[in-house]
Parts: structure tokens; sequence; C-alpha cells
């Protein structure tokens, strides 16, 4: 019975190690951006991080304690308010600036991914995915980063991978800012934030 308690302490342990950010949007703790403006608002309030888009894209964005040099998986949970084949929202990855991210992004029946340096789209993916319309809609998403690979998940189901040629000593990440995204008057709650490494 010892050496079983022993185990048990030693994994939970373990685990604890493994966990490098949580989460729950009780307080803006990493300093997630907040917005109120003419791109909609973006308020860490009621113990989730609240966006309402406009026409034009909102993000909110931190810079997170993880090592971009390691593989890690990203978890999170979103309530939207509707989801049809126009209001979009989903997650941001590599964020610099407002000129140089990664967004991965859903809408109804389809999943997306688009890369952008110096405000420019240098790489896009569209898959479709089975996600169907509706209102208040509870969506999980996942990333896997292996070093080579970002595999995107959604509601437990793989939506796409993406990877592309790197140099030696270069990794598909080039920082660890990351975020969330808001378009076309999605109304959307994230919570849950973790990432494992």
């Amino acid at each position: 019975m010892k050496k079983l308690l022993l185990l048990l302490a030693v994994m939970t342990c373990q685990l604890a190690t493994f966990a490098q950010m949580e989460d729950d949007f009780e307080t803006n703790q990493y300093g997630w951006t907040e917005t109120a403006g003419k791109r909609g608002n973006a308020l860490v309030k009621d113990g989730v991080l609240h966006m309402e888009s406009k026409q034009l894209p909102l993000m909110s964005t931190i810079y997170a304690p993880f090592d971009i040099n390691k593989p890690f998986t990203l978890t999170c949970e979103a309530l939207a308010k509707k989801i049809d084949d126009d209001k979009i929202f989903g997650i941001v990855l590599d964020y610099e600036d407002e000129q140089n991210y990664m967004c991965f992004f859903i809408c109804e029946g389809e999943a997306r991914l688009e890369v952008y340096k110096e405000n420019r789209l240098i790489a896009y993916r569209y898959e479709t995915i089975k996600l169907k319309s509706g209102k208040k809609v509870g969506i999980e998403f996942e990333v896997e980063y292996n070093l080579n690979e970002l595999i995107f998940k959604v509601n437990g189901i793989k939506a796409m991978a993406y990877r592309r040629r790197i140099q030696k000593d270069e990794y598909l990440l080039g920082t660890s800012g990351i975020g969330f995204f808001a378009r076309n008057g999605q109304i959307i709650d994230f919570d849950n934030l973790k990432i494992l490494q």
C-alpha cells in the first residue's frame, strides 16, 4: 500500500510539472489584450474571455509562458452565440504583432488556417469539418505541436495539419504569442485554456 501511495504521489508531481499554463479567466493574470472599439470588444470578465466582434478581425493575445522549441499541446473551450457560414472564430498562434501571426478558425462546415507575414497572406489551408449551425454551441479546441507539424482538432476530431519546409535550427513557430480570434459579428466566450509541455 505504501508503494502504491508513493507511486501516486510521484505521478501527481510529474503531471503537475507538465502544465506550463492554465487560465480560467477569473482574472487577467496573463495580461490578455482587452479592446473596446471599432473592431468590437474583447474583455476578461465573469470567468471567461468574452469577445463581441464586428466585421473586422478582432484578436486578444498574450505571450504565453511556454517553450516554442519543445512540443506542446494547447486546449481550450469556447461557447459561440451562433454558428453559421459567416461568423468565424478560432485560435491565434505564432503571434508577433497584428501583421505577423497564424490563425486557425472555424465556421459552419469549414476549418481554415491562414499565415500572415508583414500583413501578407503567405500560406493558407481550407478543410471541411462536421460542424453544424446552431445557437449557443460549445466547442473544444486542441492544438498539438511536435516541432515539425501543427495538428488542429475540433471537438476531438482532427480538422487539419500544417507543416512547411523549415531550415536546420529553425522551428515552425517563432514566438510564444497566442490568442483568440473572432470576426463578422461573432460573439464568443473562451475558457479553460491549458498548455501542456
